[in-house]
């Protein structure tokens, strides 16, 4: 059975020799594309993927990674001279294609000392030297896309790939940034680590540099307490940072001179962490406090100590990398200070924020002087299940002790412990060394192995160890990406903008003819006002109906029971057996001294002549039917007003009792005239019976008002709906509400003059129509009063009166004639409180006179005074007051077409909205004009999810494996 070796090498020699029919019979790039799939699928079957050739640890590295492009390109000239030579020479090549691999094997063995073929210059170029320019070309364009991408912020609306360096404090992340961004930045501890820091670096002809500031988040802290380590939950993750309604970006500084970004970078991240102050105060060589401040003592007295805001660093040149990635805080776990304890979360939360976008591919950096157990960083991205597209960076390779703890290390690199998607990359950038001495150092030590300190057990790993492979590699990945993924990112972009467009369209800007719109805007506005009024006029009955109601419940109401209604037991000596004059009542009222048997004569005493003071306990209205001596059923619940009277329910009651009544007519007669009662008694309370009126009044002009205001409001709403962002429509709307106040104010003073009448004194010259009500109010408080006096006499025998106001005039005439039979029956004879009975009726009946001609004078004053001449002056009015009717027209309409703070913001906001849209989509689309990037590569990187450098990577892989397979069978032979 063939080992495993000889049947790799069959294999490989087999790809070599399709590789020089290929290359003899000058394939067009697809060809070559088709062919090395063909030799890809064939080499999986001896579990030697080549796919995986590049990225797992143990197999032989890609030349691009061992020697670089143009070493690449060279070695592969040097094994194919023979193929080469045949061609160019114009020497025919065998047509017969024959399985023998030993001639083949023997022809690309490598021969010491050989010097290299003669090649024309521009046949290698036109060969491999484009090959390569268009790689670097395509490179090139998709990075600079997603970093503009990134730039304009669009990743907050659209998820774009991103690299992220995350790690915890301490772990070389500054250094292997500075390494990736190819520029001497921040490494000094504390600096450039409290804020995200998004580096875009590509290359261009002229050098560039400018920070700018990304503000998402807004600092509100407490002002009475600590932040508590419970204040940072998973809704408010960066306590006490809170989300902006919309992400504003700023200019913070341009540079033309690379050694200025060191200091511009710190002096960004203070104004990042000073939320409250202007960004402008802390530009180095104009802000104030940059100007006037050291940047040591002002990094001390910061706001806040992280910010998740977004310093953004953009740098263009000669040759720069094409790169764009995020580097984030370190994580840690014990601050100095105990208050800041909440940091930890805020700042893990931070971290957990990036890794979580689906599209990141995530640098881990772990230090190689710890032990890798130990990162709390690495954990974090296993938990949150992006480990399948990490890539971990063990940093500090120079720090790694002697001998004995590089166990863990090749484990890890051999894929065998803390397995990553991505595989890992090793880094050696020691403090204090410039870029071009730190690449001469990683040369030496991963390169040309000329340090003694660094073991050779990693010798094997050469191809990922540096800060150069790690770049290169990590822009092809970012590349393929954001290839895959840019027909999605222009679909996104697009909805995007059409959504933003859509949100402008509802906020048009300033019309071409500004007066027009504003006359033609008021005008339709007044006139259906005047309809409005016009309509309210016409069926504004109802409220004064209302009011009417009001007045009539609130009258006054007299208490027509009093204690001498109920008869007296007196207990006599004589023990005479007469019964008494009337029949004994069965049962005493509750509450009543119980008699106790005896011969001793008991003797009813009417005590009508007792005037008792103030208001008697337990009587009731006349308006209510009175529960029996012996507790009959509750009375019903009153009915109350209508809105908006129902607060004044309860104005009028227990305006007096009869005994108040009596000792008032007594205490107003005059010496010697005995049964005459003076005008004062009608006059007093007559006026004090309307003086209830003054709260209800006021109401009532109020709600006509809010009736008016209401109406007018709608109609400004319909009329002026088109403007009502601008300063017309609120303008219109204050103007309107002032006006209708003083038009208010001005009939509230005149209906208090109307009230002031109604108070001063009794009068009326309504003789016929006084007389009617005052005989009308006295036969119904006749009828209640006779019950009053019979239920007190005889609760047993009393029934409860019916609703008087509700009777027919029939049922009335039969009630009074019951009562009269009643009256003669038992007895009751004359009532005491007869001429009370009559005062009473007098001033109920005045009344009622006066409530309805106050009434009608209410609804004249709103209804024929107070709406027409509103509506008459509305127009005017407004215009007044809006300023349009004098020679400063021009400006007001100008300032009337102002919109509101709020809306203007939006609008610009919305604005800048667009224009990053925009922006972002002409970037998608010259990308895809981009005429080395045609439909058929999408159609590979989206399907196959390989990046477009793949087919010329396989091919290197091919040539240099059959090379390796070539040396190995060689050997063995």
């Amino acid at each position: 059975m063939p080992s495993a070796t000889s049947d790799a090498g069959r294999i490989r020699g087999r790809g070599i020799k399709r590789e020089r029919e290929s290359l003899n019979s000058l394939p067009s790039d697809n060809e070559v594309t088709s062919e090395t799939n063909q030799i890809t699928s064939r080499a999986s079957s001896t579990d030697h993927s080549l796919a995986s050739a590049t990225d797992t640890p143990g197999m032989a590295p890609p030349l691009s990674y061992r020697l670089g492009r143009s070493d690449a390109r060279k070695s592969l000239l040097t094994f194919t001279t023979p193929l080469y030579a045949t061609h160019f020479s114009g020497t025919s090549t065998p047509s017969e294609r024959t399985e023998d691999n030993e001639p083949l094997l023997r022809e690309l063995r490598r021969i010491p000392n050989m010097p290299p073929p003669t090649i024309a210059p521009q046949e290698e170029g036109s060969f491999f030297q484009e090959s390569f320019k268009d790689i670097a070309r395509r490179l090139k364009a998709f990075n600079d896309a997603l970093g503009e991408l990134q730039q304009l912020g669009v990743s907050h609306d659209v998820q774009l790939p991103e690299l992220v360096l995350v790690g915890d404090q301490s772990a070389g992340k500054s250094s292997l940034m500075s390494g990736l961004a190819q520029l001497d930045l921040p490494r000094s501890e504390g600096t450039c680590t409290r804020c995200p820091l998004h580096i875009s670096v590509s290359m261009n002809p002229q050098w560039s540099c400018r920070v700018g500031l990304r503000k998402e988040y807004t600092y509100s802290p407490p002002s009475d307490r600590d932040i508590l380590e419970s204040d940072v939950t998973a809704k408010d993750p960066f306590f006490p940072w809170r989300q902006k309604p919309s992400t504003e970006i700023m200019e913070f500084k341009a540079m033309k001179d690379n050694s200025e970004i060191e200091e511009v970078l710190r002096w960004a991240q203070i104004a990042i962490l000073n939320d409250d102050k202007n960004p402008a105060l802390f530009v180095p060589g104009s802000g104030s406090i940059a100007s006037s401040t050291p940047i040591h003592l002002e990094a001390e007295r910061t706001l806040a100590k992280f910010s998740p805001n977004v310093v953004a660093l953009e740098i263009k040149g000669p040759d720069l990398p094409n790169l764009s990635f995020y580097d984030m805080p370190g994580i840690f776990q014990n601050p100095a200070d105990a208050k800041d304890d909440y940091l930890v979360s805020v700042v893990t939360n931070l971290s957990k924020a990036y890794i979580q976008h689906p599209s990141a591919i995530i640098m881990c950096s772990m230090p190689m002087n710890s032990d890798a157990e130990n990162s709390c960083t690495f954990g974090l991205t296993r938990k949150l299940g992006a480990s399948n597209r990490t890539i971990g960076v063990l940093t500090k390779a120079d720090l790694l002790a002697p001998q004995g703890a590089c166990e863990q290390w090749l484990s890890i690199m051999k894929g065998e412990a803390h397995k990553t998607g991505l595989g890992y990359f090793i880094t050696s950038r020691p403090q204090g060394k410039t870029l071009e001495e730190l690449d001469k150092w990683e040369e030496a030590i991963f390169v040309e192995h000329g340090v003694d300190m660094w073991p050779g057990d990693f010798y094997q790993f050469s191809h990922r160890c540096g800060v150069e492979k790690l770049k290169t590699f990590l822009s092809e990945k970012l590349a393929e990406s954001f290839a895959s993924s840019l027909p999605t990112i222009k679909k996104k972009v697009t909805s995007r903008l059409q959504k933003v467009d859509k949100e402008l369209t509802s906020l048009p800007d300033l019309p071409d003819n500004i007066q027009l719109e504003v006359e033609s805007s008021l005008m339709q506005f007044t006139e259906s006002c005047r309809q409005g009024i016009d309509e309210l006029i016409r069926s504004g009955g109802a409220l004064p109906e209302a009011f009417r109601d009001c007045l009539l419940h609130i009258k006054p109401k007299f208490i027509l029971k009093d204690k001498s209604d109920i008869p007296v037991v007196e207990i006599s000596d004589d023990e005479s057996d007469a019964p008494p004059p009337v029949a004994a009542t069965p049962k005493r009222r509750q509450g009543a001294s119980s008699i106790t048997p005896s011969s001793k004569r008991a003797r009813l005493l009417d005590q009508s002549n007792g005037v008792p003071n103030g208001h008697v306990p337990g009587l009731k209205h006349e308006e209510t039917a009175s529960p029996s001596v012996n507790g009959a059923a509750p009375r019903p619940r009153k009915a109350l007003l209508a809105q908006p009277f129902t607060e004044y329910s309860s104005l009028g009651s227990s305006f007096r009792t009869l005994a108040q009544v009596r000792a008032e007519i007594l205490g107003k007669s005059q010496a010697g005239t005995p049964h005459v009662i003076g005008p004062e008694v009608y006059q007093d309370m007559a006026v004090e019976s309307v003086k209830v009126w003054q709260q209800p009044m006021e109401r009532f002009l109020l709600a006509t008002m809010e009736q008016l205001h209401g109406k007018l409001e709608e109609k400004l709403m319909l009329s002026l709906d088109r403007l009502r962002k601008r300063l017309i429509y609120r303008e219109t709307a204050r103007n309107l509400k002032c006006f209708l106040k003083e038009q208010l104010k001005k009939t509230q003073e005149m209906a208090d003059l109307v009230f002031k009448h109604e108070t001063r004194k009794l009068i009326t010259f309504q003789d016929e129509i006084l007389v009617f009500l005052r005989d009308k109010e006295e036969r119904e408080l006749r009828w209640f009063r006779h019950h009053m006096r019979f239920q007190a006499r005889f609760p047993d025998l009393a029934r409860r009166p019916g609703n008087w106001a509700g009777m027919n005039e029939d049922e009335k005439e039969r009630e009074t004639r019951d009562q009269e039979k009643e009256k003669d029956k038992y007895k009751l004879g004359t009532d005491a409180f007869a001429r009370e009975i009559t005062v009473i009726s007098y001033i109920r009946g005045y009344y009622r006179l006066a409530a309805l001609r106050f009434v009608d004078r209410m609804a004249q004053l709103t209804l024929c005074e107070m709406l027409p001449e509103i509506r008459m002056r509305l127009d005017f009015e407004l215009r007044t007051r809006l300023g349009i009717v004098d020679g400063n027209a021009a400006a007001a309409y100008q300032c009337l077409m102002e919109e509101d703070t709020a809306t203007a913001a939006k609008r610009e906001a919305l604005k800048a909205q667009r224009q990053r849209f925009v922006r972002a989509l002409d970037t998608i689309q010259a990308l895809e004009r981009n005429p080395g990037l045609d439909e058929s590569f999408y159609a590979t990187t989206s399907s196959v999810s390989l990046p477009f450098f793949t087919r010329d990577r396989e091919r290197d892989v091919v040539m240099e494996d059959s090379q390796t397979t070539s040396e190995q069978a060689s050997d063995q032979a």
